[in-house]
């Protein structure tokens, strides 16, 4: 009888040994953060994973076909901390981000035992972010033990098992399915979980065609130069730009815009000093227009680098300092999310400004506030507009780093919290 290999070094206790790798590698990562029954849960997330290969291999996406290896692999001992009781999935997506380059993998879906806190619920179990090719999954709620029932290492193997596939699928821009029975079913039960075990034909039509897609395998040589990363990141920018601009909208600027409450009152407060002090209607009667258009223009670029440095993930790269196509991908993405809220702002607090000089504003003041000429013109308005919203989206920007990172980079990064 041919022995059995060995397990890899960076494999969890008792895994399966690795397998040659495919040409698109999916690592499920174990994460343990408070190790309180380590066996069991490594036990859990290894059944797991072998149904999940299982799937895999034998639904039309696996080795012979779209050459897809899933590998088992363990972060050890990450320091974080509890807020109210639950851990933010923003701290295990961060250090996915990193550890997804590490170990050379396309997709990584973290596992950990602790709950993990939520922005639109009181709990989740799972927040995949396709932007970033990375999901995070807590098994916390998955055994029946949890509501008082008796355990039941089966069922909570099932449910994990359903988990990875639903955010595999939501990392290949798979949509929800109404069919209960199907993978991507928009469950809101643990209990439903189970039962998601389908994909339909032009699901899997679909994965085989994203995966080349989403996989985004490209690096820049190690230790590149500053001219070369650049020359990478245009490329990569450029042959990725669809889904860099798809990325933007299912942010929506809207949306975004309210999860800065900070920032809307900033720019609101000095909009409204602004607008009636007489220095800005003397820029008005006075400055050029497309002075003020380029004036703008910095102001909205300037706002949106202060509010990427707070809440953006920043060029994430491994030890040799090599660029990866994904790190691009989400640093374009956040910037053009950024500076499409920071264009709307803009364009809000100037169509205010105009509202205001053309309905409530006293047209005497209008004449004798400027020192040079009367700015009662229709370009007067509008130059005015321009000037006191580019000020006012500069202040509101600076104001704005004080708003919630995660809920903020929640919109950002995470498509759904399950």
């Amino acid at each position: 009888m041919t022995p059995a290999p060995t397990p890899a070094p960076d494999s969890p206790p008792g895994s399966r040994a690795k397998k040659a790798p495919g040409r698109y590698r999916v690592g499920v990562m174990t994460m343990e953060v408070e190790g309180d029954r380590p066996d069991a849960f490594a036990a859990l997330v290894r059944s797991a994973v072998d149904q999940f290969d299982a799937t895999i291999q034998s639904d039309g996406t696996g080795e012979g076909a779209a050459g897809v290896s899933v590998e088992l692999l363990a972060f050890r001992g990450p320091h974080l901390t509890p807020t109210e009781g639950a851990y933010r999935p923003l701290d295990f997506l961060r250090i996915g981000l990193t550890e997804k380059l590490e170990r050379g993998v396309h997709f990584l879906l973290i596992v950990t035992e602790v709950d993990l806190s939520s922005a639109a619920f009181t709990s989740t179990v799972a927040l995949p972010s396709r932007l970033t090719n990375v999901a995070v999954i807590s098994t916390k709620r998955l055994d029946p033990a949890y509501r008082g029932e008796p355990p039941d290492p089966d069922a909570a193997a099932a449910a994990l098992t359903a988990l990875l596939r639903h955010c595999f699928g939501h990392l290949l821009n798979l949509p929800h399915h109404p069919g209960p029975n199907n993978v991507m079913y928009d469950f809101a039960q643990v209990d439903e979980l189970a039962a998601m075990t389908e994909l339909t034909e032009t699901q899997r039509a679909r994965v085989r065609r994203a995966l080349p897609r989403e996989a985004r395998e490209r690096t820049t040589a190690s230790r590149a130069g500053r001219l070369a990363r650049w020359r990478f990141a245009l490329k990569v920018a450029f042959s990725n730009a669809g889904g860099i601009v798809g990325a933007a909208l299912r942010a929506n600027p809207i949306r975004l815009l309210g999860r800065l409450p900070t920032l809307v009152t900033t720019a609101l407060s000095v909009l409204l000093v602004l607008f009636f002090s007489p220095e800005p209607w003397d820029v008005g009667s006075t400055v050029e227009l497309y002075q003020l258009a380029l004036f703008s223009a910095v102001a909205v670029i300037g706002a949106t680098a202060a509010l990427y440095r707070a809440f953006g993930f920043g060029a994430v790269r491994d030890r040799t300092r090599a660029l990866s196509e994904s790190a691009v991908v989400t640093a374009a993405a956040t910037l053009l999310s950024l500076g499409a809220t920071m264009a709307l702002l803009f364009t809000a607090l100037a169509g205010l400004v105009w509202l205001g000089a053309a309905t409530v504003f006293p047209r005497q003041l209008m004449e004798t506030w400027p020192t040079v000429d009367p700015a009662v013109r229709t370009a007067d308005h509008l130059k005015l507009s321009l000037f006191v919203a580019a000020i006012a989206t500069l202040a509101g920007s600076l104001g704005g780093r004080a708003d919630s990172r995660d809920l903020v980079r929640g919109v950002l990064f995470v498509d759904e919290e399950t």
